[in-house]
């Protein structure tokens, strides 16, 4: 009966470590569902572009407080400017982890009202009205924009 249990215990023991990643994990910036091209405002080579500096107040968000603020009229391709910095965007999905719909490309190449999060001192996340998730990357310094329509 005792052997029983100590290899019961064993048996326990070794499934509960065989869950524990033998490695880090890998950055969570990187297993996330890319924009579709031409969504991040960054100037194609050769085309008209304006370099912004932000305008901003540095350490105006707290993090995980959500606030409100608004996509310029070219939406994500529009400066993205809080907490003293410009913002990159760099990843975005529908929500519930799949790709972005044909409605949410649509408001996110428009002016749209958002909600915005800093998840870390570098790293803010947005959300549309649609349900969008946008990851966002602060810019340090000024940051080129393509013109827009």
């Amino acid at each position: 009966m005792r052997a029983v249990i100590v290899v019961l215990g064993l048996l326990a023991l070794s499934a509960c470590t065989s869950d524990v990643p033998s490695s880090p994990t890998a950055d969570p910036i990187a297993s996330l569902r890319p924009l579709p091209a031409g969504m991040s405002g960054l100037p194609q080579p050769g085309s008209p572009s304006a370099v912004l500096e932000p305008q901003s107040q540095a350490g105006g968000m707290a993090p995980g407080v959500v606030y409100t603020l608004e996509l310029g009229h070219c939406g994500l391709a529009s400066p993205i400017d809080f907490d003293g910095s410009l913002w990159d965007p760099i990843a975005g999905d529908d929500g519930v982890g799949g790709p972005l719909t044909d409605e949410q490309r649509i408001e996110l190449i428009n002016g749209t009202p958002l909600t915005v999060a800093l998840l870390s001192p570098d790293v803010a996340q947005v959300r549309t009205p649609l349900g969008a998730v946008i990851t966002l990357t602060r810019h340090s310094g000024p940051r080129p924009y393509s013109l827009c329509d």
